[in-house]
Parts: structure tokens; sequence; C-alpha cells
């Protein structure tokens, strides 16, 4: 079919009445068919012969619709390959299979093995995706192999390798996140902010004054030596909470701080019972924070920001007063107690840095702590077995309950180091603060005495102490 682009006031290129069809300047349509068949109208004009065309005129019928409550068919539109790859040749388009088009019912019956749905799920569709027809659209072929370093990339590698595939020509889809490899832990890749070097003799200087205030204290009465827990406790909550907003995360502070306080308070007022009931209010005044749009952020990231430091600090820190609580051990008994698990700690802190330095030759746990030994901590575990048989002579201690307390700093001082380590090197921090010259942070130094708490707690419950 010719037309002409004319606005009719030219010459006709084209009269029925002809046998030969002239030629027209204009556009020619060429191996299309018409949608529906009529008679031809020789009288009529050419422009009328466009009429014939469905898109015209919409003179096909209208495709019959299934009812709505039927069910979904889960045939679409889709344009598959059909056709085998042909040999290598000079022509780069000779390997291209040709498409094939499904849109009635008659071209979803017709070999349906070679369908693969998972194409056209995600990636957590049940069906298996193999071959080149299983591709999607955003996926491609890499011509090198991938990095194995673990650096911020756009696509990541997976999936086994057909037979005869090199592993350079494995499929890759395009995320934006980052990829790591299989050997690679989370911490990979994530570098603590570097800080002054120590100072040991403040250090050392520090550390004494800190033990003459809490003896001190802790013999002048329980209740100043709570007070002071509570003070210390409440210092490291905001120590966390500071560090969690330098790294990007808004946290209810002032919440998680109140929350921290009040489960002192409670703790030594009124025992164990204190720590659920203070707890499931955080929670819920929590909830209540974000949803009154106090903190504007991410609900997730804040809620569990707030959280996660008034359990690490506020509720671990809690058996301190929970040690102390006259309703829990009348006698008073709890001074010593708390002693008990704070000279352990510092015992095994001492026994590590001493160990390290000297003996420190393979690392503990380098993707988290690189400085931390296995070395360091084996003498640190023997430097608190030995603190803690000197503990028996406190009373109520006795041997066997001192050799466990020892025993108990000897494992989970170090686990507490390495989960500050873990959090702090997570946060990009060296340290949790500046508190304590030669120290770094409070939280810094109450790292494992946070985790021997609990079990100073429970150690003299067992051994019937109280």
């Amino acid at each position: 079919m010719r037309y002409s682009d004319d606005d009719g006031g030219g010459p006709i290129d084209w009269d029925p009445d002809d046998d030969v069809v002239q030629e027209a300047s204009g556009v020619t349509i060429t191996g299309a068919h018409q949608a529906v068949t009529r008679p031809p109208d020789h009288d009529a004009p050419p422009e009328a012969s466009l009429d014939d065309w469905s898109f015209v005129r919409g003179t096909s019928p209208d495709p019959e619709l299934p009812h709505w409550t039927e069910a979904p068919t889960g045939q679409v539109p889709a344009v598959l390959s059909r056709e085998e790859p042909t040999s290598p040749s000079d022509d780069p388009w000779s390997s291209l299979p040709a498409p094939s088009w499904r849109q009635d019912e008659t071209d979803w019956t017709a070999q349906e093995h070679g369908f693969e749905p998972a194409m056209l799920g995600d990636e957590g569709g049940s069906a298996p995706v193999h071959g080149d027809e299983g591709r999607r659209p955003w996926e491609f072929d890499r011509d090198e192999d991938p990095p194995t370093t673990s650096v911020p990339v756009v696509s990541s590698v997976e999936g086994p390798t057909e037979p005869g595939m090199t592993t350079a020509a494995r499929t890759t889809r395009v995320r934006p996140r980052t990829r790591r490899a299989p050997s690679d832990g989370p911490l990979t890749g994530r570098a603590a902010r570097p800080s002054g070097s120590r100072d040991m003799t403040a250090a050392i200087v520090t550390g004494f004054v800190l033990l003459l205030v809490v003896v001190v204290g802790f013999d002048v009465s329980t209740v100043l030596a709570a007070i002071i827990c509570a003070v210390v406790v409440t210092l490291g909550a905001g120590e966390a909470y500071s560090a969690m907003r330098l790294a990007g995360h808004r946290p209810a502070s002032a919440l998680g701080l109140v929350a921290a306080l009040s489960l002192m308070v409670a703790s030594y007022n009124k025992g164990i019972a204190a720590l659920p009931l203070v707890a499931a209010l955080c929670f819920f005044f929590t909830f209540l924070w974000y949803m009154a749009g106090v903190e504007r952020a991410d609900v997730i990231d804040g809620a569990a920001t707030t959280l996660l430091v008034f359990i690490w600090v506020g509720m671990l820190g809690a058996f301190a007063g929970l040690l102390l609580a006259p309703s829990s051990f009348p006698r008073h008994d709890g001074v010593h107690f708390l002693l008990g698990a704070i000279f352990v700690t510092v015992a095994y802190d001492v026994g590590a840095l001493v160990s390290g330095k000297l003996l420190g030759r393979h690392a503990m746990a380098p993707t988290i702590s690189p400085n931390k030994t296995w070395e360091g901590a084996i003498g640190g575990g023997v430097f608190a077995i030995i603190v803690g048989a000197s503990v028996s002579a406190m009373s109520p201690w006795t041997m066997s309950a001192a050799l466990t307390l020892g025993l108990c700093a000897a494992v989970l001082a170090p686990l507490g180091d390495l989960c500050e380590s873990m959090f702090k090197r997570s946060l990009g921090l060296k340290d949790m603060g500046r508190t304590l010259p030669g120290h770094g942070g409070l939280l810094d130094r109450l790292d494992g005495l946070l985790f021997v708490l609990p079990a100073t707690y429970y150690v003299v419950l067992a051994f019937h102490l109280h």
C-alpha cells in the first residue's frame, strides 16, 4: 500500500481505474497483515484504505477476557528465545537467537517446556534458573574475574557455572550493595578511627585513682556504693549513645539515660523484680517516643540502638545494684560481692595487657580487635583465677565460690572486651569517649565488668553466700 503525503493540491498519485499503481512519495508500510478482511472499495480515495487497519477503526473484535473470579493463568506477554545459538562466525549478530512473541493461549501451550517462570520473578522464587534463557534483562557477563577484596561494588557474582562455562562467564546481577567474599566477616573493611597514643603513666595514675575511689566509697556505706554505681553506669550509657549519634544513628538518648538510671535505682530498692518491669516500660516509651515524632529518624534504627545500649549497659550494669540491694542481701554483704567482681575483672585486664605485650603472637580476633592475642587472654585468665582465690579472704566468700568467680571472669571478661570492640569497629571508633586519661572512655573500662556482674550475682546465689 502506498499513499501520498501531498495535501491534496497536487496530482492524484493513485487512480483505481488504472491497472498500474503509480509511484508516489511518502511512507511505505511493508510486511504487515490486515487485521480484518473485507471486500476492497475501488471507489474510495487512497486515504480510506487506512480504515482497513484495526489501529485506525478498531474493527478487530475485542479479546475475550476471563471473569474476574477465575484464577489467574500466569500468562503474560513475553519475548523469549526459542533457537539455539549457532556456531561462532564472523558476523557477531549470527550468534543471537531469534525471539518469539507469546501472547495468545496457543502461544503459551506450545513449547511449554522451554519457558522458565523464574525469569519473571524475583530471586526468592523457587524455580531454578538454568542457561541463557533464565537470564533477566539486567544480567550480563563479565569478561574478567570478580574482585575478591571487600570494597563497595555495584555487582555481585552468584550461582554455579554451566558445564563448560569459565569462571569469568558467570551470571552477574546488578545490585546496589557491598559484595563480600565468603571468607570475609561482617566487619571486614571497617577500620576504626585512629586515636592518640596511649600514655601509660596517665593510665596507671588514673587506674589507681579509680581503685581508691571505689574502695573508699564502698567502705563508707552501701548507699554510697549504689550511688557511685548508678553514676558510672549512666555515664557509660551516655558515652554509648554519643558514639551511636556520632556514627549517624538517632537513638532516643534522653529516654535511654532515664531508663538506665531508673533501672539502677529500682534494682537496688526492689531487687530482681525491677528488671522486667523497667525493660518493658523502656520498650513501650521508646515506641511512643518515635510515634510522637520527638526524634525524627528511622524507627527501626532508632529503637534498635536505644534498646541495644539500654540492655548492654543499663541491664547488665543493673546487676551491680542487685548485688548491693538490701532486699536481696539483708546482711549488707553486697559490697564484698561487688568488690570481688571488680577485683577479678581488673586482674584479667592487667594480666592480659602484660601477657599480650610480652608473649602476644597469635591474634585472637583479627577482624574485630587485631591487638588482642590468645597469649594475652590466657595470661589474663590465669591472673583472674589467682586473684579470685585471694577474694576468698573477704567474708562471706568461700574458696570454691571465689575460684568459680575467677574462672567466670577468665571466660566472660574477654567476651565483654570483644563485644565492645565489635561495636566500636562497626561505628568506626577507636574509643567510646575521652573521660579517663590514658584509658579512653569510661565504657572502655566497664566492658569486661558488664559481662562479669551477672555471673557474680548467680555465683553468689548458686553457692548460697547470702
